[in-house]
Parts: structure tokens; C-alpha cells; sequence
């Protein structure tokens, strides 16, 4: 990022380094308050938020190690490879035990379901791939601008969907199912447009921690755990309306 004006360049590293710690402070937060909402022994609800918050800084901790290439040099033969295990480990450790673990379920079953919603309102930062990524030729336009309107779409309907689920208004599951998939296929077609386009993004940090934890990895993974809870939240209701019908 040094062909960026200084002050560009500094304001991007600050906002890229705040979303990481945020997120994994939401999470964190997120995951102690459907804890507490689970049926689940007293020391477990005490240790789910020391585990999500050591999951994701050790994850953020490693992709700030690959991805700095000047302090941590990797060979260029490597870092591509490098840097797919780092965003595709920890995810798919995260899907699997969501599924596998009957505790992982209980929480994201009694998480509030506009939370985790709410949460990705952190993508609207994601026009910083429009501007000044594109803007000042960081990054090719043909990546920079689908990557960075998706993300900012996303980012800008998030809290609206958030509030519709809150507020329990008309067809706010629908809108919810379809903002969510419409996340995953924005987080899925920018490393696609990455690949066409050779935007080299894992060359360019701390920019590289969005493929490695901040984008799909990350982003991906909220949008499943937003769907299960969705789906859940759904049978409950339905099972409920049945019993009182």
C-alpha cells in the first residue's frame, strides 16, 4: 500500500486493525450473552467467551504473521498456499464444531438472532476496496469495485435487516435468509474476481488480513452461523404456533 498518500495509508491500517479487534470483541460479547441464554452447566457458560475470543485472536494473530510479508517473510512460491490454509483452517474448524459440538449448538440456537445479523454492518468498510484501493490503482477496478459495492451493500442492509428481525415485522425471515445469501455470494465472487482480475491482495498489508480473516473466511462463517439460528429460531416458532393453534 505505499503507492497510497500517507495519510490514506494510515487510515486504512487503522481501520482495518479496529475491525479485527471489534469483531472478535462482538463475537466474544455475542457469544457470552447466548451463554447465559442456554441451558448449559454453570462453568461452560463461564468459559464460552474465553474460548470464542482465543479462537479468533489466535486466528487474527496467525494471519497478521503470514500476512506481513516485510516482518514475517514467507517465499512468494508459498504465501499463496500459505495464506489459503490460514482462511480455510479455522473456518472449516469452526463449521464443523458448530455442527459436531452439542454445546456450540445449544448458544448459536439462543443467540439473538438480529445480532448476528447485526454484526456484519462492519462490511460497509469494505468500499475502502473502491476507495482508495481502486481509486489510486491498488487494486484493479474490475476487483475493486464488485468486491467493494457487495460488501458495502451488505454492510449498509445489515442493521435494517437486524431491525426487521427484532421487530418481528412482516417477512423478515425471507428478507434475512436472502440478505444472508446474498452476503455469501459477495464474499464468494470477490476472491473469484481476485483470481481474474490478479488483484494481489495477500501482497498488500495489512489489506491481506481481509482474505485471511476480516472477509470470506470470517464472513462466511457469520452468514452460517445467521442461517442455522435462523432456521432454528423458525422451527421453534412453528412448533409453537402448532401447540397453541
Amino acid at each position: 500500500m505505499s503507492m497510497l498518500p500517507s495519510g490514506l495509508h494510515s487510515t486504512t491500517a487503522f481501520v482495518v486493525f479496529a475491525l479485527a479487534i471489534f469483531i472478535i470483541a462482538a463475537h466474544t460479547g455475542i457469544a457470552a450473552i447466548a451463554a447465559q441464554r442456554a441451558s448449559l452447566a454453570s462453568k461452560t457458560k463461564t468459559r464460552v467467551p474465553f474460548v470464542v475470543a482465543g479462537f479468533f485472536s489466535t486466528w487474527l494473530a496467525i494471519a497478521i504473521l503470514v500476512g506481513d510479508g516485510t516482518n514475517f517473510p514467507i517465499p512468494r512460491e508459498l504465501r499463496q498456499a500459505v495464506s489459503g490454509l490460514v482462511a480455510l483452517i479455522p473456518f472449516l474448524f469452526a463449521v464443523i464444531a458448530l455442527f459436531a459440538s452439542k454445546n456450540l449448538r445449544a448458544i448459536n440456537a439462543a443467540t439473538p438472532s438480529a445480532l448476528l445479523i447485526g454484526i456484519q454492518t462492519y462490511r460497509a468498510a469494505g468500499i475502502m476496496f473502491v476507495y482508495p484501493c481502486a481509486t489510486y490503482g491498488i487494486l484493479p477496478a474490475g476487483f475493486g469495485y464488485p468486491a467493494g459495492i457487495g460488501d458495502a451493500l451488505t454492510g449498509i442492509f445489515a442493521p435494517i435487516v437486524a431491525w426487521m428481525i427484532a421487530q418481528d415485522r412482516p417477512h423478515a425471515l425471507k428478507w434475512a435468509v436472502g440478505w444472508n445469501l446474498f452476503g455469501i455470494l459477495d464474499l464468494i465472487n470477490a476472491p473469484a474476481m481476485a483470481l481474474i482480475f490478479q488483484a494481489r491482495v495477500l501482497n498488500i498489508y495489512p489489506l491481506a488480513l481481509v482474505p485471511l480473516f476480516l472477509g470470506p473466511p470470517l464472513g462466511i462463517l457469520t452468514h452460517i452461523l445467521s442461517l442455522r439460528n435462523l432456521a432454528v429460531a423458525e422451527v421453534i416458532f412453528n412448533d409453537e404456533r402448532i401447540r397453541h393453534a
